[in-house]
């Protein structure tokens, strides 16, 4: 991920929670593990010690009416995970686990909080979490250690993440780990799961998930499963996560071994699905994986009480990786279609809120579809064809302003006519994903229901209330998500309604300022199955030109109750694989290549010729025309020799035209993020080299040339041009387009982020009412909050605190401190001050009621009347303070000349006029002033004003990679001011940009702007390329050159740098 971002520290927790018992003890002392992969036994038993409590995996298991995730069948079909890499993000995994250590796999890991490769945890007995997870995964099997995972061959890597400081790089590092060799990531962490927190992935992990999407898994899309939320207990909902509300992943949800809802579940409509997992503590049992103990005690290295929904993702993710096994060209989607297609309600339909959806499936706000099932998947995914392409359709944003009536039970309900984008390359007429965007005021927030109802009547909650949320009052570009209507069609009437049906008073009407409806989903029924193949070797490469090999499920599949149970097609879903059958010779030559090569013919003792076609290389023919050559002199198509490969294909390193990403007209390569222009109707992400029906957050669409173009820096999302902002990156605000660090002189920060015009009196502001003054202009003074050029009768005009103050005592007009009249029953004395009439009579320690003297108060040395609320002045050391004596001053007054004096207007507390110590909400201490907004140098750091880094004009945060813009002639590249633009980055009018990651350096966007290349590739007019399978790189000038002409391949020139022969030679070594 390539990306400049301000990190701010995230709270993120994982999703179990703590009981303290063990596994009490293991009774024997076992032998290391030695087979690296074992062969299913007849038997779906086991000798770990553990298996009999993992009552969730097999057939008549430990469920209540004998019930499980039906695992064994998987397994004994031969799919143990093979192949397959899962990686846990968490708090790392103990690589030197007795049940872990065979399947670990250092590529899938790595440790983000000590900046290393090790993920092993701390062993401080709070750092156990992502141990669990990965032996659910892939614990050893056939050892004497704990249980087994439901992938136990699978490999198996962790992520050190969150024993530290979690922001959206570390979650962006995390998510975009080695993205071609992880196949599945496994996260069982989220936002707070407190009933009141709505958060969610910032724009790096957007941008990794993206990224894993559309490139991971060489094109096929990296699977993303999410751990759905604890906050049951809080009554939280899961779509209020940004993580598990995301269409990328798959959420998990639990059921109890009763098949109940535990405590801990929460509702919402965009959970997939379900496994197994923890309920009441001493009523149902948990779940059975290994444990973290770096002393390898054997009674602390395995547990029984692994909870929550922690535990279940990592099931899910073992039971995705028996059907990658099954079909390892399963792409993101078709994983998400399988669990849909597969999970079965029948299991936990004792558990109420079960619902029948527009094509007849049952879904649950609690489950998704059901519990998981481990052996319907591989047999589904055995026969799976790869679903068409994903289209994203977008409804019109209605904008209107709709009141939501305060009174309780009130609902709004409001329509929207959608045609699914027929007839544009939009169109989606069978849905996968459905997501509400939503922006709306309500306070409080919590007392709030949402559901969207669709064309087949199928209505579905978006949001539960959520009693604890009663802080905050905005929902703002929320984009809810429900999978609920899978299947369905788009067109038709979609109903929103919003409920104020929470208990807790509402004193004012909300607002529902906009919605938008965005469809994802598909033009063709998504559900073709292959048909029987026969065994033979699949034939080389060559250009669709119709689709066979499969059947298609016909609409029906998506219209009667065939959809609910896809069994009722037995000769479809055939219980058992075909595999296809290869020789290879011994010395390995008919061994595919990944990559594929150059040469066409086999000999099969045919006689060599020397006058064959342009076409064919020095090493000769077995006969006329490109089809006959030994090797090809520059491309191979088929089993054609040509020139160069054809529209929509690239040249690999082995020569061999492959064809482009279906979304790339040319391409460099053969992942979504290889493009170099786009098929018809997409839109090229140049910085990226993605092709995309629409352009993602942080661009904007460039028509005339049919591109995304970068936002300009700090815009979150932008419109018509790259600085003309509609939204900012996370603690930016918004004004006039443009995303700043503070808001500008004369406005103030709003609640949405955005700044808003103070009042035409005030010079800086906290709010836009009259009254809401923070400084005034320089011919005015504060006084209660507004700013006056008069001061009133009774007040001055204070040319210091520019503030009008209180006449002193019995003054009706003054000039400061001295009176020029006085009020009634007062007289003015030759001091400039007014007294009481007949205070001349009386002593020091008396005051005057007009016609005798009477002694003051104690606590007064001098007073005008006879309480201790009346003195004028007080004895040391004592303070006069609002006419009272005090020890001392209390909170908003400082000591002066015996008084006490209120702070400046703003301050919450000082020591001096010009000395504040903090101040009033929304404002800022900044050098002992209190500010609306921090001045240019420093950032708002809570209710104080700290300094930036010193390289930095404005920022964010104290470190130099978070400004916000630069001192003149500097550049601003990811997050850092520079004198230039550093290394992997190019020039524009707002900084330096991020140059594609093929490049070095580079002049411009895009993978062909190239000045100079990572090692090992070859700058070819703009383009960085690896050498041809035939050449070699010469380091001394970064070009490729011909290998020697005895050489098929080879590290450098000669005959003696061969690394592999041409035909008849063969390698001496």
């Amino acid at each position: 991920v390539k990306w400049f971002e301000q990190q701010r520290e995230k709270r993120r927790v994982k999703r179990d929670y703590n009981q303290d018992s063990l596994l009490s003890q293991i009774s024997r002392r076992l032998s290391p593990h030695r087979a690296r992969h074992r062969a299913i036994s007849p038997s779906p038993f086991f000798p770990d010690p553990l298996f009999k409590e993992q009552w969730y995996l097999v057939r008549n298991g430990g469920a209540k009416d004998g019930l499980d995730m039906n695992v064994s069948p998987a397994w004994q079909k031969g799919y143990t995970g093979k192949g397959v890499v899962v990686s846990i993000l968490d708090d790392g995994i103990q690589t030197n686990h007795p049940d872990l250590a065979q399947n670990y796999d250092p590529q899938a890991s790595t440790d983000i909080n000590g900046n290393d490769d090790d993920p092993m945890p701390q062993d401080n007995g709070d750092n156990k979490h992502g141990t669990r997870c990965a032996g659910e995964v892939a614990g050893v099997a056939y050892n004497q250690y704990c249980g087994v995972g439901v992938a136990y061959n699978a490999s198996i890597g962790g992520v050190r993440m969150l024993d530290g400081v979690v922001n959206d790089a570390v979650e962006a590092r995390a998510l975009g780990l080695n993205p071609d060799h992880i196949d599945i990531y496994s996260a069982s962490w989220g936002p707070e799961d407190d009933g009141k927190t709505v958060d969610g992935p910032g724009p790096l992990a957007r941008r990794a998930f993206i990224y894993g999407v559309t490139s991971g898994r060489r094109g096929k899309g990296s699977i993303f499963v999410w751990a759905s939320g604890n906050g049951g207990r809080h009554t939280d909902s899961c779509n209020c996560d940004g993580y598990t509300n995301s269409i990328f992943t798959l959420s998990i949800s639990s059921a109890t071994q009763g098949g109940y809802k535990p405590w801990y579940l929460e509702e919402c409509s965009s959970t997939l699905a379900s496994t197994y997992s923890s309920g009441t503590p001493g009523h149902d049992k948990s779940v059975a994986t290994v444990d973290m103990d770096g002393r390898l005690r054997a009674d602390h290295i395995c547990t029984v009480e692994h909870t929550g929904t922690s535990a279940s993702a990592p099931l899910a993710a073992g039971i995705c990786a028996l059907a990658l096994e099954a079909n390892p060209d399963l792409t993101w989607r078709d994983m998400q279609y399988l669990v849909v297609l597969t999970s079965r309600s029948q299991p936990l339909e004792k558990e109420n809120g079960w619902i029948v959806n527009g094509v007849k499936r049952k879904v649950s706000h609690k489950f998704g579809y059901g519990l998981m099932d481990a052996s319907e998947m591989v047999s589904l995914a055995e026969q799976w064809v790869t679903v068409p392409p994903q289209h994203i359709c977008k409804s019109q944003e209605i904008n209107e302003d709709k009141q939501i009536d305060p009174t309780y039970g009130y609902t709004l309900s409001v329509h929207m006519d959608v045609n699914g984008c027929s007839g544009t390359v939009n169109e989606v007429r069978y849905l996968e994903h459905v997501q509400c965007k939503i922006s709306l005021r309500f306070f409080p927030r919590g007392n709030l229901r949402i559901l969207l109802t669709s064309p087949m009547q199928t209505t579905s909650t978006l949001l539960f209330e959520r009693p604890r949320d009663v802080v905050s009052s905005n929902f703002d570009d929320w984009p809810f998500l429900s999978v609920h209507f899978w299947g369905e069609r788009a067109e038709g009437r979609w109903t929103l309604q919003i409920v104020n049906a929470g208990n807790r008073h509402v004193n004012q009407p909300g607002i529902l300022k906009k919605w938008q409806l965005i469809f994802y989903g598909t033009l063709s029924n998504p559900v073709r199955l292959r048909s029987k193949k026969p065994s033979a070797l699949a034939p080389p490469f060559s250009f669709p030109t119709a689709a066979d090999g499969y059947d298609s499920v016909g609409d029906s599949f998506y219209n009667t109750d065939a959809f609910t149970n896809y069994q009722n097609f037995p000769t479809l879903f055939a219980a058992g694989s075909d595999p296809e059958k290869a020789i290879a010779q011994l010395d390995g030559h008919n061994i595919p290549s990944p990559h594929g090569e150059n040469v066409l013919a086999d000999s099969n003792d045919k006689r060599v010729m020397h006058e064959c076609d342009p076409e064919c290389d020095s090493q000769g023919c077995y006969g006329s025309g490109p089809t006959q050559c030994i090797s090809c002199k520059h491309y191979r198509l088929d089993d054609t020799c040509v020139s160069r490969c054809p529209p929509r294909s690239y040249a690999n390193q082995g020569g061999v035209c492959w064809p482009c990403h279906e979304y790339c007209e040319t391409c460099i390569g053969a992942g979504q993020d290889s493009c170099l222009t786009c098929a018809p109707s997409y839109l090229l992400v140049g910085d990226l080299g993605v092709c995309t029906q629409q352009c993602p957050d942080g661009y904007w669409e460039d028509s005339d040339s049919s591109t995304c173009r970068p936002c300009a820096s700090h815009c979150s999302t932008c419109s018509e041009r790259a600085h003309l902002c509609t939204s900012c990156e996370h603690h930016l605000v918004l004004f006039n387009g443009t995303c700043s660090a503070s808001c500008p002189p004369s406005t103030y920060e709003t609640d949405d982020y955005t700044c808003a015009k103070c009042h035409t009196t005030c010079d800086s502001c906290s709010g836009s009412g009259e009254k809401q003054c923070v400084t005034c202009h320089t011919s005015s003074y504060m006084h209660d909050g507004s700013c006056v050029n008069t001061c009133p009768s009774g007040y001055y005009a204070d040319k210091k605190r520019k503030e009008c103050m209180k006449c002193p005592l019995g003054c009706s007009t003054c000039l400061a401190t001295f009176c020029l009249s006085c009020n009634s029953n007062w007289e003015l004395n030759k001091k400039g001050k007014c007294e009481a009439v007949g205070s001349d009579r009386c002593t020091a320690t008396e005051f005057s009621d007009g016609s005798n003297c009477n002694n003051c108060h104690t606590d007064c040395e001098s007073c005008y009347g006879e309480t201790e609320a009346n003195c004028l002045t007080c004895p040391s050391p004592y303070l006069l303070q609002n006419h009272k004596c005090v020890t001392e001053c209390s909170r908003g007054y400082y000591p002066e000349a015996g008084r006490c004096t209120r702070c400046l207007h703003g301050c919450a507390t000082c020591v001096s006029r010009l000395n504040c110590t903090s101040c009033s909400d929304s404002l800022r201490l900044q050098s002992g002033a209190c500010r609306a907004t921090c001045a240019a140098g420093y950032y708002a750091d809570r209710s104080i004003c700290s300094k930036c880094y010193i390289s930095c004009r404005t920022c964010i945060g104290p470190r130099r990679d978070q400004c916000g813009s630069c001192p003149s002639g500097w550049k601003l590249a990811a997050g850092e001011c520079h004198p230039e633009c550093p290394q992997g980055f190019y020039q524009t009018d707002d900084g330096c940009r991020h140059c594609h990651h093929y490049c070095r350096e580079c002049n411009g966007s895009g993978p062909l702007h190239c000045t100079s290349c990572p090692p090992r590739f070859m700058l070819d007019g703009g383009l960085c390329m690896e050498c041809l399978g035939s050449q070699y790189l010469d380091l001394s000038n970064e070009t490729c050159h011909a290998c020697d002409g005895s050489c098929r391949t080879c590290s450098g020139p000669g005959q003696n740098s061969c690394t592999g022969c041409s035909r008849p030679l063969r390698l001496d070594k």
